[in-house]
């Protein structure tokens, strides 16, 4: 067995690197898995499996809860994908950008949320005027799903 595996090579990968191009709109980019359309490549070249076309849907309340979640969550979602790219592209002022503007968006929205529902986090709370998840369930009991 030693001799078969002294004559085998090791593998060597080759990754390119990610260039910068058009970003996919948030709700695109929520449900393809990626702000990067250069990234957006499927794996299976077949239709969805049956009942998973519900997931697509936009969640829709009478309050603007729903609506207002989902923004959160895509928003959140765009900067969780940029942090992966600025980790390797550190000096793309034009990613940067994008990641503090919609820093800023994210805590506004979450603000917003915390005003008229309840807070989503700890840093929430002061917008609220008190400490506690009173009007509205705790995050880690699914208040904000």
């Amino acid at each position: 067995m030693k001799e078969k595996e002294a004559k085998l090579s090791l593998g060597i990968a080759s990754v390119p690197v990610q260039p910068w191009g058009e970003l996919y709109g948030l709700e695109t980019a929520f449900m393809q898995g990626t702000v990067f359309p250069d990234l957006d490549m499927p794996f299976f070249a077949a239709d969805p499996p049956p009942g998973t076309e519900g997931y697509r849907r936009k969640r829709t309340s009478e309050d603007g809860k729903a609506e207002l979640m989902q923004e959160i969550y895509e928003v959140s979602f765009l900067l969780d994908d940029l942090v992966l790219y600025l980790d390797t592209h550190p000096d793309d002022q034009t990613a940067f950008s994008i990641y503090q503007e919609n820093s800023r968006r994210r805590k506004e929205l979450k603000e917003t949320f915390a005003k008229r529902f309840y807070p989503l986090t700890r840093d929430c709370m002061a917008v609220c005027g008190e400490f506690g998840w009173k009007d509205g369930e705790p995050p880690w009991e699914g208040g904000c799903c």
